[in-house]
């Protein structure tokens, strides 16, 4: 066999390996990292963080930081139903009918509003259709203490401090039995509690 073929079928190889080894992380990982662009750019980071005030050059007390506004706030039912809602630009506007007006954003919001319709918000952390999942089912569980358990940043990660909100986490089968087996959490590992 000659050098050029030898060389040809290690990069074949190489190839193919590197092919499985990616197919094999997507389907470990499928949505992990996924950041889809937005129809307006909110920045969670702003409206989500704590307020950082600082001492501006004049003098005055200047906001650096976010406006501490709770997911629940926007992302309405986690806790009563099984989804929990996109952000109506009804939401949006109990705030900026008198905030941001100058901002490219919030002029964009403000077309939506005059037309009447809904922001075409695209889904983050969209599970397949086989897995069922219930947000109030894990949202109201709590320990011996009365305290919750879980928080909206154990799934989604710490969103109040991105710019854009991306899948922070794997969201896949194992992560999820990862966390319903740890002892603390006492839930059922059996498959039709997700696959019914």
């Amino acid at each position: 066999m000659k050098k050029t073929q030898k060389i040809l079928i290690g990069v074949v190889l190489l190839t193919i390996l590197l092919g499985i080894g990616a197919g094999a992380s997507a389907l470990l990982s499928p949505r992990e990292g996924y950041m889809p662009y937005q129809p307006i750019f909110f920045q969670h980071k702003k409206m989500a963080a704590k307020p950082n005030w600082v001492t501006g050059e004049d003098g005055k007390e200047v906001n650096m930081g976010g406006y501490d506004i709770p997911c629940i706030y926007c992302h309405t039912m986690p806790y009563k139903g099984r989804h929990s809602t996109l952000p109506s630009t009804d939401i949006c506007m109990n705030c900026h009918s008198t905030v941001g007006q100058d901002k490219e954003w919030v002029l964009k919001l403000l077309e939506y509003w005059d037309a009447g319709k809904p922001i075409q918000w695209v889904k983050v952390h969209d599970l397949p259709d086989f897995a069922y999942y219930d947000h109030s089912a894990h949202l109201n569980v709590v320990d011996e203490n009365g305290k919750l358990k879980l928080d909206c940043v154990d799934c989604h990660g710490e969103v109040e401090n991105t710019e854009m909100v991306s899948v922070q986490n794997r969201f896949n089968m194992g992560w999820c039995l990862d966390c319903h087996r740890k002892p603390d959490m006492n839930a059922s590992i059996d498959c039709y509690i997700c696959h019914r």
